[in-house]
């Protein structure tokens, strides 16, 4: 199972996240590419530190929108997410390069998530912008979707993904949260151990729905972010699950 973090998302003076600490503990990192978070400086500094940690990195692109934090919808043409994406994509990747390092995957962020997992235009968008940049790329996103769909059919490597610091409804819909609040850690690693042993996770109303997952994700700008991952990993090694990244699963 890989466990990844979106990383990187403090922006010049005003820091967001404990990356340093994070890094630690997991197997890959979303970094944001300067449109919902993060700027040039940040970006450079999250690869060094993905290095010394031996860290999968993949491109976290966002609409552009710093105040809202990507969080709020904005009403974009295809043509522009299209564009928008391979612009992140390319900015990423030149802070990889110098570094020797490959991009592993690509995660949308915050309500672009949703877009491209309801709404077919938006869907093929982003998945036209992956496969033209590099289709060799893993999509994060959730298992069944529409982008799911759509990017099977493409042919290119989607990698379900379960966002185990959120909550989720009966249907099986993560509840987005304009501002992360601090889950125990217990909690989330108790969740995580579900989805990674017995592919189910709880709901709000304490159901238990279907969860099917390559890599399971924690929030960065958690307050205790660093405390969540520590307590996921040493849960999954209690229990001989293996943490590796996408490319080694």
């Amino acid at each position: 199972m890989d466990l990844n973090v979106d990383m990187g998302e403090s922006f010049g003076r005003y820091k967001l996240g404990n990356d340093d600490e994070v890094m630690k503990y997991i197997t890959s990192a979303n970094v944001a590419c300067g449109f919902h978070a993060g700027d040039p400086l940040v970006m450079y500094e999250t690869i060094r530190l993905a290095k010394e940690n031996g860290v999968a990195v993949g491109a976290h692109t966002g609409l552009e929108d710093k105040r809202g934090f990507g969080r709020r919808r904005m009403d974009i043409t295809p043509e522009e997410l299209k564009a928008d994406t391979l612009y992140q994509l390319g900015a990423l990747d030149a802070f990889l390069r110098i570094n020797g390092m490959e991009m592993q995957h690509a995660k949308p962020h915050g309500i672009l998530y949703r877009m491209v997992s309801d709404e077919e235009k938006y869907a093929q968008a982003y998945l036209e912008a992956i496969k033209s940049y590099n289709p060799a790329l893993f999509v994060m996103i959730p298992k069944g979707t529409l982008i799911w769909r759509l990017g099977m059919e493409m042919g290119l490597e989607m990698a379900a993904e379960i966002l185990v610091d959120l909550s989720y409804d009966d249907k099986g819909n993560w509840v987005l949260e304009r501002s992360k609040k601090a889950r125990s850690p217990e909690e989330v690693a108790e969740r995580a151990v579900m989805v990674a042993r017995d592919k189910q996770i709880n709901t709000i109303s304490g159901k238990l729905i279907s969860a099917e997952a390559d890599t399971v994700c924690c929030h960065g700008d958690s307050p205790n972010a660093a405390d969540v991952v520590k307590r996921i990993k040493e849960e999954f090694e209690k229990l001989g699950i293996q943490l590796t990244n996408l490319k080694n699963t």
